[in-house]
């Protein structure tokens, strides 16, 4: 086990499920002693059974998570819990079970509860673990904590990244050893029990990426004027097929040159096409590069490059001008976008 330097971002905002019911106030359970001679057992799990498709996504997190346990209280032989130094402001008097974790993670973390927290923490954590995701989205590796004393525990796991989204799961506290009567009261069983069940509950964000378009004029007839060429951008969800993306762009050229064009935030893995429906008036396209293409999502690491489409196009001596070639494209300020059309200003004109 080891503590990797990296960003711990763990958003507090996502469900996770303890027990069936998680926001019950932890109670104190003196029915029974509890063996302070034993020790307890941490066992984890990934919580996307609900979801084939994010077992499936899950599966292609490339780095292992990376977990981190910090002891906050050792237990008494009666099962209260005596607070550690570090969290002695901590207290399950008056506090749910999610609340606690809250106020745990924030004295972690010197931050204010209920947040965002991000960077080093300020208490190093008692232990940390790595675990792999398997191929049906499940933890394959170093999946139990074993031998470990008897007492209150803040459990957390880095956020992690597929080539699609970014995962985050919330920090929880869970008690070694524990009962049934802790979450519920009444009836519940009172024993102790020495092995527990970590569910890890994934709740996810879309990753975004940029498309770049690299358009190129090989020739150029000044006589002309400013030319402009149009691309028509659509994107498609990989999976399902479905238009997740629709603009109409261009690049306008008074000589030869290159224009790129950048356009933002494009879904994850979205499958691109690139058409040129407008090669100005006289030229040819040369070259043409329209995929489709995936989206690259730009929080992958540095330097990662946007998905580029490329297009050349060059001065055509022989093409003859004319209205139909001229006005076959025109932009429309109220719909925002260009239509095509053949009528001119000039035709017809009184």
């Amino acid at each position: 086990m080891h503590l990797r330097k990296k960003s711990w971002g763990i958003c507090l905002a996502v469900c996770m499920a303890l027990t069936a019911v998680l926001c019950t106030y932890p109670r104190a359970q003196a029915a029974a002693g509890v063996n302070t001679e034993k020790t307890g057992n941490l066992t984890l799990a990934l919580g996307a059974e609900d979801s084939d498709q994010m077992a499936r996504d899950m599966a292609r997190i490339e780095e292992p998570l990376q977990i981190h346990v910090w002891k906050l209280a050792d237990m008494t032989e009666v099962g209260t819990y005596d607070f550690r130094e570090a969290f002695q402001g901590l207290s399950t008097e008056g506090n749910d079970w999610k609340t606690l974790s809250e106020q745990a993670f924030g004295l972690v973390y010197g931050q204010e509860e209920g947040g965002v927290l991000s960077g080093e923490p300020r208490i190093a954590p008692a232990f940390t673990a790595e675990v792999e995701v398997g191929e049906d989205g499940s933890l394959t590796s170093a999946e139990e904590f074993t031998g470990m004393e008897l007492g209150l525990y803040l459990v957390a796991a880095d956020s992690a990244r597929s080539p699609r989204y970014e995962y985050s799961f919330t920090p929880m506290v869970v008690s070694l050893p524990w009962s049934e009567y802790q979450y519920v009261g009444g009836e519940a069983s009172d024993e102790w029990q020495y092995d527990r069940d970590v569910i890890l509950k994934p709740a996810r964000t879309p990753l975004y990426g940029d498309v770049r378009i690299l358009k190129t004029l090989e020739s150029y007839n000044a006589s002309q004027g400013e030319v402009t060429f149009v691309f028509d951008v659509t994107a498609a969800d990989p999976e399902t097929g479905e238009m997740v993306y629709s603009n109409v762009v261009s690049a306008s050229f008074s000589g030869v040159g290159t224009r790129e064009i950048i356009l933002e935030n494009l879904p994850a893995e979205a499958l691109v096409t690139v058409t040129e429906v407008y090669s100005g008036a006289n030229c040819q396209v040369t070259a043409s590069d329209e995929g489709p293409k995936a989206v690259i999502a730009g929080e992958m690491g540095e330097g990662t490059e946007p998905v580029t489409f490329r297009f050349t196009n060059a001065y055509d001596e022989e093409a003859k001008s004319g209205y139909g070639v001229e006005n076959r494209f025109r932009y429309d300020t109220e719909a925002e976008t260009y239509v095509w059309t053949t009528d001119r200003d000039d035709i017809n004109a009184e």
